[in-house]
């Protein structure tokens, strides 16, 4: 009999406890409260309390499951257009961070041939300063060439004069000493007969106040003497000074007309040498100086061609530079909207993604609030259909 009671009363008591933890995990919540609160209200009145009291939690369950599917609903949409949203996002930074990785290739790219551009210009400026320099230098080095090869003509004409002179001396001596001869031979052909340069005629030859009265070897020395004072080359004026000398020594060693004649011949020989030693001398300036020329004009040719090249070619480098430094401001203002594009659509894309967990937060909350006020009406249905009484007694000591 005791056990039966004790069981009963252990029940009794399992039962009590459990409807205070239920009683207290309603109060917990201010949904909870709100509930025994409408419950408190509804046992005020006439009407029926269990039915109003059961319609009342199964209207709120109903509302709270018809919440919840459109939550889950709006949810399921959200993450669709954050999907959406963010994929477009992480494509048009992905294409974008492409398009800023190409442009950085291309300005790396860039950036060194501007750089040996701009270095080669300076070579070919340099090359041009060298080839206008050498042009100039060759230039010079041929003026200095040419007046070069004035003086020497000027002075193998002056020495071809002054030998001209001395042999036309020579010439009237030889002469007298011919016409003396022949005055005690017979008429012979004189050696201005036999040699035409040498030909004499009283007749046809007037002479000059230089050349009278040629009649000796000391005559002739002072005539050459004077003449060395009219030739200003050094190496000629010699040569007439030692003609002169031999004049004045051939006085004192030829006394006879006929040593004198032999001398005279030697003499005008000697002369003969002299001026074709002149004469070849020109020649062979004259032949220099053509070698000389020709090869200053094929060289100037050459550097006016070098150069014309060269500022072709410097012409070109400016306009690669120019094509170079616009190409590379190009793609400098180009990487640099990509990057600020980048840099908002990344911003963009992280205040989404703040949006979207945000929302998924949210959602999780409300969900969250929705199972713990489902089980609160749960709760007041058990309350309501099988502790009523208890329910009752706890409201009215409140």
């Amino acid at each position: 009999m005791q056990k039966p009671l004790f069981l009963i009363l252990l029940i009794m008591g399992c039962l009590a406890t459990e409807f205070d933890d239920q009683f207290a995990e309603l109060e917990e919540s201010q949904f909870g409260q709100t509930i025994l609160q409408t419950i408190q209200m509804e046992m005020q009145t006439d009407d029926p309390v269990v039915s109003n009291l059961v319609d009342i939690m199964q209207n709120l369950q109903q509302t709270l499951e018809s919440e919840q599917k459109r939550d889950d609903d709006r949810i399921v949409r959200f993450k669709q257009n954050c999907d959406i949203a963010l994929s477009q996002l992480i494509e048009i930074i992905n294409t974008n961070t492409v398009s800023s990785l190409t442009l950085k290739s291309d300005l790396d790219s860039l950036n060194p041939q501007k750089v040996q551009a701009v270095a080669s210009l300076e070579r070919k400026n340099l090359e041009i300063v060298d080839l206008k320099a050498e042009l100039d230098y060759q230039t010079l080095k041929r003026q200095k060439e040419s007046a070069t090869y004035q003086t020497i003509l000027d002075n193998l004409e002056q020495a071809l004069f002054g030998v001209n002179q001395v042999k036309g001396y020579f010439n009237k001596y030889l002469d007298v000493l011919v016409k003396n001869r022949n005055r005690f031979q017979q008429p012979q052909p004189s050696f201005l007969q036999e040699d035409a340069s040498f030909q004499y005629s009283d007749d046809e030859v007037e002479e000059d106040i230089d050349t009278k009265g040629i009649s000796s070897f000391a005559q002739v020395a002072q005539k050459v003497n004077k003449l060395k004072h009219h030739v200003h080359l050094e190496g000629y004026k010699s040569m007439i000074e030692i003609l002169s000398q031999l004049a004045s020594q051939a006085q004192t060693s030829a006394d006879e007309p006929s040593q004198c004649e032999v001398l005279t011949r030697k003499v005008l020989s000697i002369l003969k040498q002299i001026e074709s030693y002149i004469q070849s001398e020109r020649i062979r300036e004259d032949q220099a100086e053509n070698l000389r020329l020709s090869s200053y004009e094929d060289l100037r040719t050459l550097l006016s061609d070098q150069l014309v090249k060269a500022n072709q070619d410097k012409t070109y480098m400016e306009g690669l530079i120019d094509s170079l430094s616009n190409r590379i401001q190009q793609a400098k203002n180009e990487k640099f909207e990509v990057d600020q594009k980048i840099t908002t659509k990344s911003k963009e894309k992280e205040n989404r993604e703040n949006d979207c967990r945000l929302k998924r937060q949210e959602y999780e909350t409300d969900t969250a609030s929705r199972i713990k006020q489902k089980r609160s009406v749960a709760i007041a249905v058990d309350l309501i259909s099988s502790k009523l009484g208890q329910l009752k007694r706890k409201l009215l000591e409140k």
